[in-house]
């Protein structure tokens, strides 16, 4: 059980790369859990220095990564530490975070 929730991080993790490697214009990736298309991310963080987290989910099964301390890429839009977090979660789901 152990191997097989590392393995689901990783595979989070190599949609995290899928990501920043295709920004702006990201392909439609497959959930690692339920296998559906369309995962979803949001960085949130300090615009000036481009420090911040990313949220990775899946709006279907609402499995995802959270990750901190991520360069929050120019070509992306992001929102801010100073957005409201009623703003953030009309953004982003309550979703189950997948743990390595």
């Amino acid at each position: 059980m152990n191997s097989n929730r590392k393995r689901k991080f990783q595979e989070w993790i190599s949609i995290t790369t899928d990501i920043y490697n295709n920004l702006p214009n990201v392909p439609v990736l497959a959930c690692p859990n339920c296998h559906k298309l369309g995962i979803d991310f949001q960085f949130i963080g300090d615009l000036q220095t481009k420090i911040g987290y990313m949220a990775i989910w899946c709006p279907f099964c609402l499995q995802g990564i959270h990750l901190s301390r991520v360069h929050i890429p120019d070509k992306t839009q992001a929102l801010t530490f100073n957005t409201s977090s009623e703003e953030i979660s009309k953004r982003i789901p309550n979703f189950t975070h997948v743990k390595p």
